[in-house]
């Protein structure tokens, strides 16, 4: 019985052992992949243009050219929280978490409120619906885009020294009815015009992002809904494609003047179900015929196809006879405090070694949290690799006075109360289930950024102004 049981020990710890040596063969191999990777791309290629071809972006090989031929690699932000709302990062909410005992869930020493419930496009749009006319909702929604989007974002974007910015989109921006029977709106394209009208004067590129698609494609606040019916969804499927055919088409022949300034279409914002572990084969198939239903009226402008959250999440495009097209994933380490960045991008790199396919490359976005020497060493790190990157986001809200390493423009609430002030009377986020339609069309026509003479509520301040104006000194304007 012992000499078994010293048997079956001894094999535990050969096989533990083998284990081991296994996974810092392969955690090296992604190191050295890593450290010692060459991004030998040219800086010019040759383009031939036909009479009547509009003159796009194009990914050729492992790098995106511009319209002349020259190199463009990315370098950029997300403007998020313009067309579809994450209400984490706004002024709004559905009201603050409570403990079971009537007490908030989370207060700070200052007395600010810092949790709150989470708040979904398609819900904060039924509380709206569900409170005012179709008039007044509209009303509404205007002024929070034209207040939260002007030219003076494009101005600070560009003197950044950035080059694109990534737009989240939802399909409701574009579509109306019910869900099972979408039709495009009237007005369809006057938003996303109105923002690559700005971004062309200002010499910046766009990647129209579809951030949130019918059905929902993850079941996370970002897409809108916490259904993630999409994929399997027949009737889902069909709108999205002739979403996005619709997209490709207006700017292929309607506002053709815009085309040179849309970078890519980005086909679905992170691709996977919250309930698995990534982007795989039933994904794969779908985004393959939103791909198809574009090329069928667009053979000019680059396709973004996402994998999450790994290098080996995408397949070879020559699988799907996928051409121009840009790969993009989106890395987040929310486990930097006890998993050191080096650790996690070597595992990264290891698949990257088996996937690393002749096309385009971007990372969609990241966070280095409050880590100043992590952002400039991973920006490098990213650009000596071949990964252009579009970091999240543009605009955040802070509820304290505090800056948000997610946003370069932020606006710092302050909402503090006094320690003996009541539950019922804490200064709190903006309640869309309470707050008056006014007190509503107060805040959401008052969301300007800073220009140094509008008295914007959100100025440029913090880790990320420093982070961007250190990396790109070189290249800022």
């Amino acid at each position: 019985m012992k000499k078994a049981i010293k048997i079956i020990a001894i094999s535990l710890l050969i096989a533990v052992g083998v284990a081991l040596l296994g996974a810092l063969c392969f955690i090296g191999a992604g190191h050295i992949y890593r450290t010692t990777y060459n991004y030998d791309v040219p800086e010019r290629i040759e383009r031939v243009y036909a009479d009547g071809d509009l003159k796009t972006i194009v990914a050729d090989g492992k790098a995106l050219y511009d319209e002349d031929g020259n190199l463009f690699e990315i370098k950029g932000i997300n403007f998020g929280n313009l067309l579809i709302s994450e209400g984490w990062m706004t002024v709004n909410s559905l009201g603050a978490l409570y403990n079971d005992d009537g007490s908030f869930k989370k207060v700070n020493e200052q007395g600010i409120v810092e949790e709150y419930e989470e708040i979904y496009q398609e819900e904060l749009d039924a509380v709206l619906a569900s409170r005012f006319t179709e008039e007044q909702v509209e009303a509404l929604n205007d002024a929070y885009f034209y207040s939260y989007c002007t030219e003076a974002d494009f101005i600070h974007i560009k003197n950044l020294g950035l080059n694109t910015i990534r737009l989240p989109m939802y399909y409701r921006n574009f579509m109306e009815g019910a869900d099972e029977a979408l039709v495009m709106r009237e007005d369809a394209f006057e938003k996303v015009d109105y923002f690559l009208e700005l971004a062309k004067k200002h010499d910046l590129r766009v990647i129209l992002d579809m951030h949130g698609v019918v059905g929902g494609q993850s079941g996370y606040e970002h897409c809108g809904t916490r259904d993630m019916d999409f994929w399997e969804n027949e009737t889902y499927i069909a709108s999205m494609c002739e979403l996005w055919q619709n997209i490709a088409e207006h700017y292929v022949t309607e506002r053709a003047d815009l085309a040179s300034t849309i970078l890519a279409y980005d086909l679905v914002n992170e691709p996977t179900k919250r309930t698995e572990v990534g982007t795989g084969e039933l994904q794969w198939q779908v985004m393959d015929r939103l791909y198809d239903s574009i090329r069928e009226v667009d053979k000019y402008h680059t396709v973004s196809i996402e994998g999450v959250w790994y290098f080996n999440s995408l397949p070879d495009p020559a699988r799907y006879g996928w051409d121009n097209v840009l790969y993009q994933y989106h890395f987040y380490n929310w486990s930097s405090d006890t998993l050191p960045n080096w650790l996690f991008y070597d595992f990264m790199y290891a698949l990257r070694i088996s996937s690393d396919y002749n096309v385009p490359k971007l990372v969609g976005e990241f966070n280095f949290f409050n880590d100043k020497d992590a952002w400039l060493e991973y920006l490098d790190m990213y650009e000596n690799t071949g990964l252009g990157w579009t970091v999240w986001s543009y605009k955040i809200v802070s509820v304290g006075w505090w800056d948000n390493s997610w946003g370069v423009a932020v606006y710092k609430m302050n909402l503090e109360n006094d320690k003996d002030t009541p539950v019922e009377d804490y200064v709190l986020k903006l309640d869309l289930r309470t707050a008056t339609y006014e007190e509503i069309m107060a805040e959401w026509s008052t969301q300007k950024t800073d220009d140094g003479t509008n008295g914007g509520k959100y100025k440029l301040d913090g880790i990320l102004v420093e982070v961007i104006k250190e990396h790109l000194k070189g290249d800022a304007s």
